[in-house]
């Protein structure tokens, strides 16, 4: 039994808040700013576009559900199982040109991830909650993503998988009305194709996590 259960609608309109630090620097520039490779003539960029959490259960969404519970109906009795899944992310990824590459004499360059971490940050943990807000930890995957020069690429990537789910629970994370605010920070690496410069490039997005109410789903 939840102590109290939230409906995803309550903080719906929150679905579309991203958080983009990412921009174009120089070659071989691999700060937190940094998403350029190439030499003086060909010069591409990464940029991050867009984050939009989404799960197979609440559709396009920052709320994340901690906990699958059991469904019951007024009487009390069990229906079902609480539908349940990873939170994943739809990440819009951006390779142009450097502002200043002139197109006659400038080659035109592909960018390829070559793995990627993720990092969980504590925006604000409400006075009124009777649960922790853990410190969550972070993982990296080496998934890759082909980014054709002048394109975008989305690709759809873990943003607070199970696993995450259920380390923020046994910690003793908060269940109940008051939700947490975190914030998803990816650090991609990436390589221009055929010059092999190897740069960073990070984009973020808030979440809140609680028990929210899926049963209706």
């Amino acid at each position: 039994m939840r102590c109290r259960q939230i409906t995803q609608q309550g903080l719906k309109g929150l679905f579309l808040v991203v958080l983009i630090f990412a921009s174009c620097s120089g070659p071989d520039d691999n700060g937190a700013g940094g998403g350029c490779g190439g030499s003086e003539a060909s010069v591409n960029c990464l940029n991050v576009v867009r984050i939009i959490p989404t799960s197979t259960v609440g559709g396009n969404s920052n709320n994340v559900d901690a906990l699958q519970d059991l469904c019951r109906d007024l009487t009390g009795t069990v229906t079902k199982v609480e539908p349940f899944a990873d939170h994943n992310a739809l990440v819009t990824l951006a390779n142009t040109a450097f502002p200043t590459v002139k197109a006659a004499t400038s080659h035109p360059l592909d960018i390829g991830v070559t793995s990627f971490s993720v990092t969980y940050t504590l925006n604000q943990c409400p006075a009124e909650a009777s649960g922790h807000c853990p410190a969550l930890t972070g993982f990296t995957t080496g998934q890759t993503i082909a980014i054709p020069a002048g394109q975008t690429a989305t690709a759809t990537l873990p943003f607070v998988p199970i696993s995450v789910k259920n380390q923020y629970v046994q910690a003793g994370g908060e269940l109940g009305v008051a939700a947490p605010s975190y914030t998803v920070t990816y650090t991609f690496t990436a390589q221009t194709i055929g010059v092999v410069d190897t740069f960073t490039v990070q984009g973020s997005a808030p979440f809140t996590i609680t028990d929210f109410n899926n049963c209706g789903t």
